[in-house]
């Protein structure tokens, strides 16, 4: 809801944005999941497989307090697909490739995201001084907007879950590379849930209050997790439009 929110002019604008942000929600969250119970699988363990985790249909993903996340604030989480490291054929190559799985999936959408995205504002430019109709515009209009909302949500899936807090694939992998019992994991492993959702709580409440009350530029920083995934999501997008701006011709 924050993009609609962000975007929208009227009441219809606002249900399109929605409508746009939920799809780019649904896709971002269960391309991830899927991404590791494939990598999970590759590895020996067929344990997503036989929990039918390995299915696109969203309701097989889905997390009631991750997805309200997503849609109010940009980040969140779906289910975690079940996995069993046991059955991995080499331990701790199977632990890391299965938890990058996910951001790399993600990644790989927000850099096609960006490329869609300055595919549609070229389009969209040429409709505009060249006589196109206003139906044409306006879709590749929504059409950039979706793939400008595309980028963020999977950018802010990337840069949310390599945070080394349990139960996040950041986590994991340093899980991964640490001995049994290390005392930075064990302590993540008691209170990490409890730091996340202190994190996303003050967000939360940064976010309300800036959006009722006129409060200093600086109070935005106490919202620590939003200032981090604002930070490296606008730089790393900006960055992957970029690129793909000087692959697309502009004569």
């Amino acid at each position: 809801m924050i993009f609609a929110a962000m975007y929208s002019d009227d009441a219809l604008d606002y249900f399109i944005y929605l409508v746009m942000t939920l799809i780019a929600v649904c896709i971002a969250l269960v391309l991830h999941e899927v991404a590791h119970g494939l990598v999970a699988k590759w590895n020996g363990d067929y344990t997503a497989k036989y929990a039918g985790r390995l299915s696109l249909n969203p309701l097989k993903h889905f997390d009631p307090v991750g997805f309200v996340m997503m849609m109010l604030v940009g980040f969140g989480y779906a289910k975690p697909v079940p996995v069993n490291p046991s059955n991995f054929k080499h331990y701790r190559k199977g632990l890391i490739t299965v938890a990058i799985a996910g951001v790399i999936t993600n990644l790989i959408i927000a850099f096609l995201s960006a490329m869609f995205y300055c595919l549609m504002q070229f389009a969209w430019g040429r409709a505009m001084y060249g006589g196109a109709s206003m139906g044409v515009i306006n879709l590749c209009w929504y059409l950039m907007r979706f793939f400008a909302i595309m980028g963020t949500i999977n950018l802010s899936l990337v840069f949310f879950n390599i945070l080394p807090i349990y139960p996040l694939d950041g986590f994991r992998v340093v899980e991964a590379f640490t001995h049994v019992g290390n005392k930075f994991c064990a302590f993540m492993r008691t209170n990490g849930q409890y730091i996340l959702y202190g994190l996303v709580g003050l967000s939360f409440i940064v976010s309300m209050a800036q959006s009722y009350v006129a409060l200093p530029y600086w109070f935005g920083y106490i919202d620590i997790l939003g200032t981090y995934l604002k930070f490296f999501v606008d730089n790393v997008l900006w960055l992957f439009t970029k690129f793909w701006w000087l692959m697309i011709p502009v004569a």
